[in-house]
């Protein structure tokens, strides 16, 4: 029967030759929702437009979206970035070799179709030296096509897209992070390749919800608000996250619930220590779970973080308790961590049940 329903769904393809948006990437998770959210009001999503997201690693599913793309009107390949986001650069690079599937793919497209590129990640950027397909970037720097600036911080974030000499203000609410702003910035560029105007994007994009665990705003216990940002942590991702605690002045304390982040290899101890060096200019109480991140506590108690304002424990269970008594309204608690980590069971512990 599914292989019955497959060939009609097929030759609904071939026949109605829909448009296809492949979102591939670091980001490709997030862009997608950001991509869905602008286009739905004015697409009917999975029949006149087609929006998928891969990894590119898997031969059957490659092959699918090289059928897609052979029968599509007008096919749009989203690449977000390969290397990870600096919070402090607004260039950076990524490993050549994570892009040889995205090469191959982008080469299948015909010459009607369209890249949209991440400026900011040079390796994203000289993907367009291997095509001949139109071209749409978008980042932080000068150069890209839609680009993001004056970014401000409140329970969301807030910034101006510059376009074709039109400045425009678009505003995404309950999440941060430059991730989110790439997310924001690519679903624009697909929006105005199928003739929306900025206007139009601006208003949809309002409705643009995060994923849970990347820089998600939500509400917690004792009239507290939680940044769950429990899906994956890099280095420079916790030092972002923490530079924004930071920078946000509408609450009334801010803590850092933090977990280890894994896989860095023999440079652990001066990760951590390196996130440590910005505890204390940027959070109220610090709490740490994991062997790794005592790195973290150690760091911020010798730039000057007092001892009573510091809690380490090794294990979720040990902790929590702790950390729920000291919750107090107005808090502003950013949960961060590696995935291994299971830093999203602190969320469920601490969030508000509605």
């Amino acid at each position: 029967m599914s292989e019955i329903f497959n060939f009609f769904k097929d030759f609904q393809i071939v026949f109605k030759k829909p448009k296809v948006v492949i979102i591939t990437g670091e980001g490709r998770v997030c862009a997608k929702e950001a991509i869905k959210c602008v286009l739905s009001p004015h697409f009917r999503i999975g029949k006149d437009v087609l929006i998928l997201d891969s990894e590119l690693k898997k031969e059957r599913e490659i092959k699918r979206l090289n059928f897609l793309i052979k029968n599509s009107q007008l096919p749009i390949l989203v690449i977000t970035h390969v290397g990870d986001i600096p919070f402090d650069k607004d260039f950076f690079a990524g490993e050549i070799e994570k892009t040889y599937e995205i090469k191959k793919l982008a080469k299948t497209i015909p010459y009607f179709g369209y890249l949209v590129l991440n400026f900011d990640d040079e390796t994203v950027r000289e993907i367009k030296d291997e095509t001949n397909l139109n071209e749409i970037t978008f980042g932080f720097q000068k150069g890209s096509d839609f680009r993001a600036e004056e970014v401000k911080l409140n329970r969301g974030v807030n910034f101006k897209v510059s376009y074709k000499g039109n400045i425009v203000p678009f505003w995404i609410e309950g999440t941060f992070g430059k991730e989110q702003i790439y997310s924001g910035l690519s679903a624009i560029a697909v929006g105005t390749i199928l003739g929306l105007n900025l206007v139009e994007i601006c208003q949809s994009l309002k409705n643009y919800s995060s994923i849970p665990g990347k820089m998600k705003l939500i509400e917690g216990i004792k009239n507290s608000w939680i940044i769950d940002d429990t899906d994956s942590a890099t280095i420079f991702s916790m030092i972002e996250a923490i530079e924004i605690l930071g920078k946000i002045n509408w609450a009334k304390r801010k803590i850092a619930v933090l977990g280890d982040i894994i896989g860095i290899g023999k440079y652990t101890i001066e990760a951590h220590e390196a996130i440590g060096e910005r505890i204390v200019k940027n959070v109220d109480l610090l709490f740490t779970f994991g062997q790794r991140t005592k790195f973290i506590s150690q760091k911020a108690f010798e730039r000057g973080m007092d001892s009573e304002k510091i809690f380490h424990f090794n294990t979720i269970k040990e902790g929590i308790s702790t950390l729920k008594e000291k919750i107090q309204e107005g808090d502003l608690i950013l949960v961060d961590g590696s995935r291994e980590m299971k830093m999203k069971e602190i969320v469920d512990e601490i969030k508000k049940i509605l």
